[in-house]
């Protein structure tokens, strides 16, 4: 291969470059960006919104565009093959779509958070004193309800479900985080649809769905991602691989494994490394999420089986499967992660 060509540059598109100069590829690498400017971290964007919530993902090691020799550009708008693959008329060998997801947005005038933007966004709506409702009690939500009440904004929550953070806990943690809300003075509407009602700020955060509308080839998952093997290589209806087309990040579904975790961008990146360039199959990583909300300091490794409650460690659980939730207890979140990083790869 001579030319590859990347679509979206967030962490997942990033690391795909990264792990190619690494891996020994000399070619030419073109990248294209609906954002303009250097790639940055979006956790941060909620985590630490009326902080500094700008991260260059480069701050953190984790590539340089220049140092790399990425020809960016910008939005794609159309795929093709032909012969060979093209992005926008530009032939390239191999096409990694690594474009993430967008918001849902639903709610009229309702703000959501996924770019810089709409961060900035934000912090100038919400104020202390200021009343905002949020609708979904999901990480981004309820992330944000945290954010809002620590400078003295007026919250609500309003969850169509009976639960926080269902699609991750079905329900485990519901006293958990429920305490937290009543100590920060956050109202929960739990199994309620949002009502509407004046507010300074309407934040929906209603879950993210693939952002590969532009994309013809390929067939879908059920929430709409690229469905792909495990090296990432984007399958047909009949589940055979279309050669030199590839998925990372939250736009593919990787082996079954919903997009969604920033480790699996980075797992990602290597995974389609090692097919492009016939390396090594890496080891495999457990999915993690990382959150900070209400003061504490959260970290959930794993996946969450439905219908069993785990077994409680003062405020962190541990799942028969592995999984793990530490709750500010990095010692055993990191033994944990040992654990079962060992029998994923066994």
């Amino acid at each position: 291969m001579q030319t590859i060509g990347i679509i979206g540059i967030g962490l997942a598109g990033l690391r795909c470059t990264a792990e190619l100069r690494a891996g020994g590829f000399t070619g030419q690498i073109i990248g294209w960006s609906a954002e303009s400017g250097i790639p940055y971290d979006r956790p941060p964007l909620s985590k630490e919104l009326f902080g500094d919530y700008l991260h260059p993902l480069a701050d953190d090691g984790l590539g340089d565009l220049d140092e790399l020799g990425v020809d960016l550009r910008g939005t794609a708008g159309q795929v093709r093959r032909d012969g060979s693959w093209f992005v926008d008329d530009v032939p390239v060998d191999a096409v990694i779509v690594a474009t993430g997801a967008r918001p849902v947005r639903s709610i009229p005038g309702a703000l959501t958070l996924y770019f810089a933007d709409d961060a900035e966004a934000l912090r100038t709506s919400i104020t202390p004193g200021s009343t905002v409702h949020v609708v979904g009690a999901g990480w981004i939500g309820m992330e944000v309800a945290s954010a809002a009440s620590s400078i003295g904004a007026s919250v609500d929550v309003w969850e169509a479900s009976e639960h926080f953070l269902n699609r991750t806990f079905h329900g485990t943690v519901d006293d958990i985080w429920n305490q937290w809300c009543e100590e920060a003075g956050v109202r929960v509407h739990l199994g309620e649809p949002y009502p509407g009602g004046p507010a300074d700020a309407v934040v929906q955060a209603t879950g993210a769905l693939p952002d590969v509308d532009f994309l013809e080839w390929g067939t879908r998952s059920r929430r709409g991602a690229i469905v792909a093997d495990q090296f990432g290589r984007a399958l047909n209806v009949s589940g055979e691989v279309i050669e030199g087309l590839y998925a990372a990040g939250d736009c593919g579904e990787l082996d079954g494994r919903p997009g969604g975790h920033w480790t699996q961008a980075l797992s990602d990146a290597k995974w389609v490394t090692a097919a492009i360039l016939g390396l090594d199959a890496p080891r495999v990583e457990p999915s993690e999420v990382f959150s900070t909300q209400f003061g504490h300091e959260i970290t959930l490794i794993g996946e969450v089986p439905a219908g069993d409650p785990g077994v409680r460690e003062g405020l962190s659980i541990r799942w028969d499967t592995g999984a793990f939730l530490g709750i500010d207890a990095p010692r055993e979140t990191s033994r944990a992660r040992k654990a079962l990083r060992k029998a994923l790869n066994a």
